[in-house]
C-alpha cells in the first residue's frame, strides 16, 4: 500500500467514525425530540382528559338538577290537577245540595246580614224552603240562579253562589285540600325542592 492509499484509508476512517457519531448525535436527538413529544402528548392528553371529566361531571350534576326538577314540576302538576278536581267536586256537590242543606247554608250565611228589606234571589225550587221570618225581612224574588243565593241591595249585590264563595276563598280551601290529601312531609319536599 502506497501512502496515498493509507492517506485515503485514513481518510475513510475517519469519515466512518464521523458519520457514525453524527448518526449516533442525530438518533439520540430524534429519540430526546420523541421522548419531548410523548410527554407534551401525554400532558395534553390528561389535561384533556381530566377536563371531559370535570364536564362530564358538570353534565351529569345539572341532568341530575334538571331530572330532579322535572319530577317535582310533574309531581306539583300532578297535585294541583287532583285539588282541582275535588275542588270541581266540591262545587257540583253544592250545587246539588238537598233542601234542608241549601236552607242551613243559606241561614247560616244570613246570620251576621243585617234586616233589610232588599231582594234575595234563590236557587229554583228552593222559596218555599224558608219561611219570611228566617230571611230577616229579605224579599224572595222571581228570579233565581243556579246556586248559592245572590241579595240585590239597591245597586250592591251580595255574591253568595258557591262558584263565587269557592273562587274568594280558592287558597284557603285549596291549602284545607292540600293537607287532607299529602302528608306534611310531602308538601314540605315540595316547597323545598
Amino acid at each position: 500500500m502506497n501512502n496515498l492509499d493509507l492517506i485515503l484509508e485514513s481518510i475513510k476512517e475517519k469519515a466512518a467514525e464521523e458519520k457514525n457519531q453524527i448518526l449516533d448525535e442525530a438518533q439520540k436527538e430524534a429519540d430526546q425530540i420523541l421522548n419531548e413529544a410523548k410527554e407534551k402528548a401525554a400532558a395534553e392528553v390528561k389535561i384533556i382528559m381530566d377536563g371531559a371529566e370535570k364536564e362530564s361531571k358538570l353534565a351529569l350534576s345539572n341532568e341530575k338538577l334538571s331530572s330532579s326538577r322535572k319530577a317535582r314540576d310533574i309531581k306539583i302538576k300532578a297535585k294541583n290537577e287532583l285539588i282541582k278536581e275535588v275542588m270541581e267536586k266540591v262545587l257540583r256537590e253544592l250545587k246539588n245540595l238537598d233542601r234542608p242543606a241549601y236552607k242551613r247554608f243559606v241561614l247560616n250565611r244570613l246570620e251576621k246580614f243585617p234586616h233589610s228589606d232588599a231582594e234575595i234571589v234563590l236557587k229554583e225550587g228552593m222559596e218555599y224552603a224558608f219561611n219570611s221570618s228566617e230571611l230577616k225581612g229579605l224579599n224572595v224574588s222571581n228570579e233565581t240562579t243556579d246556586d248559592g243565593f245572590i241579595i240585590k241591595d239597591n245597586d250592591v249585590i251580595y255574591d253568595n253562589s258557591f262558584s263565587s264563595i269557592l273562587d274568594y276563598e280558592k287558597d284557603e280551601i285549596k291549602k284545607i285540600i292540600s293537607d287532607a290529601l299529602f302528608t306534611k312531609e310531602e308538601i314540605w319536599i315540595e316547597k323545598t325542592s
